[in-house]
């Protein structure tokens, strides 16, 4: 049976870039078990032999770096600087991994403590493989949200099979190929094309961990199919990132900042700023974001530079447009953008929204695109409440002055990350943990804890042969006084 090849276009041209076949949904099945083969001898090496082979990626990624960010720039259609950007951090990912993978996976001892008295002897605790990961891919940071993963999944002993997004075939390719030429053991690490269906074929195959970075409704349904065949996951989904600021944040600092964390990768960023709450009059605010994204170059990353380039492709954006008008229909108002631009090429220009109730936002939660909406609030409180009301719960932010207030502010804050007078940027951190709460996902990536990710826990108690270990049998009234004894001497009562 032949599959049509994915046919990759520059977004901003509608051009087609090149053509990739397509992994038939009948053969993944056999990539799976060519890297279980793989596995089994790769978790054999030393960690020396696993870093050495990490250490060649990295190199050729990095010398790669420049053609990538070009791939990126076009396939994905950002601007020169994210995609360098993007190649940026994803080499900071692997060297991570590539410097601190060894103590991040070393043996531990845990003591036995105070519990020596119960007999319990001291133990080791080991991180083992889990074995072959199966990731499902995004295309809005198609090396950045990949690659890091897949060397930290090495780095802990496995093979992966993952399928890029179909949105980023090319970049993915390319991807694939710098893994090919490091030297790597034959299928360790292997890329399968295609739609939704090779997606499910993935599942079905039955890796050992699933990992995907999507959308909430795609991500549910993979998510669903992985806990059908008891499969455990590590997701990142979706983001409708809140911005609270207070009344004594600086003005003309905060909205050039918050232009930039509402618009980069033209909106299509899970830790995009999404919803700017004000703690005070929102009006001013709102005309600042306004006149500040009319100022923003909207246009072909490959013939100028510009600031925003295009949506990823037609649908995404006729989506997303459906979303904003929703928006207005619930009464919010259209101060900046508001429609899609003039083709060719998919562009949506920057958009800013202001509202005076909570129902344009319910309308537009989950837009993924060059929008945000501005809202007042009469006090942090409120701000807080509303940040912390729905289902999304990826990163978020706080703005002032007044540090100690902003932290207070942040630690109320539901999100797996929060930053202070910064927005999108630190998420970058290759050793802190990026990850969700609530519907925007769990697990986390980057790090000591995403490199345990990977791994299966595995403790190991010890004792010596000869050593002290009486017979519990027959229980005796000497063992109840000395389980007694136990309990008043480390559990007195209140």
């Amino acid at each position: 049976m032949m599959f049509e090849p994915l046919i990759a276009r520059n977004p901003a041209t509608e051009a087609e870039l090149g053509r990739v076949p397509t992994t038939p949904p009948g053969r993944v099945a056999e990539v799976m078990a060519r890297a279980r083969r793989a596995q089994a001898r790769w978790a054999d090496q030393s960690w020396r032999e696993r870093r050495a082979a990490l250490k060649r990626w990295w190199g050729l990624l990095s010398r790669e770096a420049d053609a990538l960010a070009d791939g990126i720039r076009a396939e994905v259609g950002k601007p020169r600087v994210e995609a360098s950007s993007e190649m940026a951090m994803a080499l900071d990912g692997i060297r991570w991994t590539v410097d601190h993978g060894h103590r991040a996976l070393g043996e531990e001892v845990i003591g036995a403590g105070w519990q020596r008295f119960l007999l319990i002897p001291s133990a080791r605790l080991r991180y083992r493989p889990v074995g072959v990961v199966g990731m499902i891919g995004t295309w809005n940071y198609p090396v950045f949200l990949n690659a890091p993963a897949i060397a930290q999944a090495l780095a802990a002993g496995n093979a992966v099979v993952w399928k890029p997004s179909e949105l980023a075939s090319l970049v993915g390719l390319r991807l694939q190929q710098t893994l090919d030429a490091a030297g790597l053991p034959e299928g360790l690490v292997a890329a399968v094309f295609g739609g939704p269906e090779v997606g499910g074929a993935l599942v079905e195959a039955g890796p050992d961990k699933g990992m995907f970075t999507g959308g909430i409704g795609n991500g549910r349904r993979v998510l669903e199919a992985l806990a059908s065949r008891g499969i455990p996951a590590l997701a990142e989904l979706s983001g409708f990132d809140p911005a609270v600021v207070l009344p004594d944040a600086p003005r003309d600092a905060t909205l050039r900042a918050l232009t930039w964390g509402a618009f980069v990768g033209s909106g299509q960023t899970c830790v995009a700023v999404k919803r700017v709450y004000v703690v005070g009059d929102p009006d001013p605010w709102a005309e600042g974001l306004a006149e500040s994204a009319r100022r923003l170059r909207v246009g072909d990353p490959g013939a100028a530079d510009v600031d925003l380039g295009p949506m990823i492709s037609a649908a995404a954006r006729d989506r997303f447009d459906a979303t904003v008008r929703a928006a207005v229909e619930a009464g919010a108002r259209v101060l900046a953008g508001g429609m899609p631009a003039a083709g060719p090429g998919w562009f949506y220009p920057p958009t800013v929204l202001l509202a005076d109730t909570p129902e344009p936002e319910s309308r537009l939660a989950g837009a993924f695109g060059p929008v945000v909406l501005v809202r007042g609030f009469p006090d942090p409180d409120a701000a807080v409440a509303a940040a912390n009301s729905g289902i999304y719960a990826l990163a978020a932010s706080v703005w002032g002055r007044d540090l100690r207030a902003a932290r207070d502010i942040a630690w109320r804050t539901e999100a797996g990350t929060v930053t202070i007078n910064e927005a999108v940027t630190p998420t970058g951190h290759a050793a802190a943990p990026f990850g969700g709460m609530k519907a925007s996902g769990f697990g986390r990536t980057h790090g000591v804890l995403g490199l345990r990710e990977f791994t299966q826990p595995q403790v190991v108690f010890t004792r010596r042969p000869r050593s002290f270990r009486p017979q519990l049998f027959p229980y005796s009234p000497r063992l109840e006084r000395a389980l007694s004894w136990y309990r008043r001497l480390f559990h007195p009562p209140a």
